[in-house]
């Protein structure tokens, strides 16, 4: 059996470029506790942030990952947006998650340019392919210690090439500049919390200088990705009669934590036929009235939106100087319980 420790390494990878950058990060994946699935991160930025250089993630206590993969395992897929400084253009990248080796001494190498030291509880490789130019880099997964264990249970830091100064070390080639990024994790690296409640996802990014010499320590920020469980649709279903024409009335909820969600789009289904479409009050409630003509089996999906939202319990200013630029809830479908109904006897 693999090893597991309380993380989600690499869940949340996000670039804040410099103190005015305000960059957004959505996490998503099971709505259920105790699950395991695919897991979608992505990370929003703006062409003109200053080139992400740190990438520090705080990962939410409870989560599991497993750490027990085999090196040269392909646990995800990465797809992002770069700018190419170099031939002043832009390129779509794409590339894959891999286990790699801890105790390879290049790995550690690379490791020491980033993170200041050779040991790391995991390390993956995330390979780019960026124009038929192939560029590893590392994630480091640590768990936390001291202080920062009120912050999460674990650490993972991202090290980025700089994209500035073919002359300096560490130069990216073509001058790659990434933007927005989307991690697809499979099925079976990492598992939502035991239990119910609320978990804060933290990134904090700390950008290259515009000269590539130096990372900008000041302009360091955080975002945040919030995400409630379990995350639940019902469906209930009423028969009424008059005057010889049944109907019934279609109603439920929306809920993150046992709290309602609001602005949810509903859409019903009749025999798995399109059957109208309601949305969610503030309290998390529906309901919608449907003429029935024979017995029919209705089925409704929740397409809860992406929302912005404000940040929670920020991170001090010596690990974050330039503050909390951003916090969402991601977006999500849900598919509720199936409901027989049967039109009432004239």
């Amino acid at each position: 059996m693999g090893r597991a420790i309380c993380v989600v390494a690499a869940c949340a990878l996000v670039a804040v470029g410099g103190a005015s950058a305000k960059t957004a990060l959505v996490v998503s994946g099971p709505t259920v506790t105790a699950a395991s699935g695919t897991a979608t991160i992505e990370i929003r930025g703006a062409p003109t942030d200053d080139a992400w250089g740190e990438l520090e993630t705080y990962v939410p206590n409870g989560y599991t990952i497993n750490l027990g993969h085999p090196t040269g395992t392909r646990i995800g897929s990465v797809a992002a947006r770069a700018q190419l400084l170099e031939t002043r253009s832009s390129s779509k990248v794409s590339g894959a998650i891999l286990v790699a080796d801890p105790n390879d001494p290049a790995v550690q190498n690379a490791g020491t340019s980033c993170k200041h030291n050779r040991a790391h509880a995991a390390v993956w490789l995330v390979r780019l392919t960026v124009s038929t130019r192939t560029v590893d880099v590392y994630a480091y997964v640590d768990p936390m210690t001291g202080g920062d264990q009120l912050f999460g249970s674990a650490k993972v830091v991202l090290c980025l090439p700089q994209p500035y100064s073919s002359v300096l070390p560490g130069y990216a080639p073509l001058g790659m500049k990434l933007g927005d990024l989307t991690l697809t994790l499979s099925a079976g690296v990492f598992t939502n919390p035991l239990f119910a409640g609320g978990n804060v996802w933290r990134t904090v990014v700390t950008p290259w200088t515009k000269t590539g010499a130096s990372l900008d320590l000041a302009a360091t920020a955080e975002s945040q990705a919030l995400v409630a469980l379990p995350a639940s649709l019902t469906l209930r279903a009423k028969v009424t009669a008059k005057r010889g024409r049944s109907s019934t009335l279609l109603s439920g909820k929306v809920l993150e934590n046992l709290v309602g969600v609001a602005g949810a789009k509903i859409s019903f289904f009749a025999n798995d036929t399109s059957a109208g479409s309601a949305s969610t009050s503030p309290q998390g409630v529906f309901a919608a009235k449907r003429v029935i003509a024979a017995r029919t089996t209705f089925t409704a999906i929740a397409t809860v939106p992406l929302r912005t939202t404000a940040c929670v319990g920020a991170l001090p200013a010596s690990l974050a100087p330039a503050g909390c630029v951003s916090a969402t809830r991601g977006g999500y479908r849900l598919r509720s319980n199936s409901v027989v109904v049967t039109p009432r006897a004239r």
